[in-house]
């Protein structure tokens, strides 16, 4: 083999390569990441159960909640995050309305091990464990559910989910009877 079309070579791959990955389709696990690809002019609420072992690592973790079939018409009132607290946020997660929609069961994905250990959960939330939240449904994968805040166990200890001490998006606060 001659040595010097290796050069070349390893850029021919790394152009292949580079296709590929500009190829590759738009799934939920690509397009999580990053507050974009999901509906961020609208919080929700959901609350329910744990209902799948999922996922506990990086990028994210992702597990599944079975909605409780009677959700109140809005975010019930829990302990806010301290980093949340501040008026223009705390008043839109308690002003969030029940998710709506068709689903009984939601994918969720909260942020890796390191960040929601820092915030107060340092373990994989088990199945049939209480999980309520409050954020955002995916634009194209309507099952797919990320939380701004969450709050885990019969205690409803509340693990924050954004960087910094803001919301990603400060949503339009819902008008009276908007659900």
């Amino acid at each position: 083999m001659n040595i010097h079309y290796l050069p070349n070579l390893a850029k021919f791959t790394m152009i292949i390569a580079s296709i590929f990955l500009t190829l590759l389709p738009t799934s939920p696990t690509f397009a999580h990441h990053g507050w974009a690809a999901f509906e961020t002019d609208r919080l929700v609420y959901i609350a329910g159960t744990v209902s799948s072992r999922g996922v506990w690592g990086n990028p994210h973790s992702q597990f599944d909640v079975t909605l409780d079939r009677n959700l109140p018409a809005k975010t019930l009132k829990l302990a806010i995050p301290e980093e949340l607290q501040d008026p223009q946020d705390s008043v839109r997660v308690n002003a969030a309305p029940s998710y709506k929609g068709s689903h009984k069961k939601l994918e969720v994905i909260i942020a890796p091990p390191a960040w929601s250990g820092r915030w107060g959960l340092g373990r994989a939330l088990k199945i049939g464990e209480r999980f309520q939240a409050v954020g955002y449904i995916n634009r194209r994968d309507k099952n797919l559910f990320r939380p701004v805040v969450f709050w885990y166990g019969a205690n409803a200890v509340p693990v924050n989910q954004v960087l910094g001490n803001t919301l990603p998006v400060r949503a339009p606060l819902p008008t009276a009877g908007q659900n």
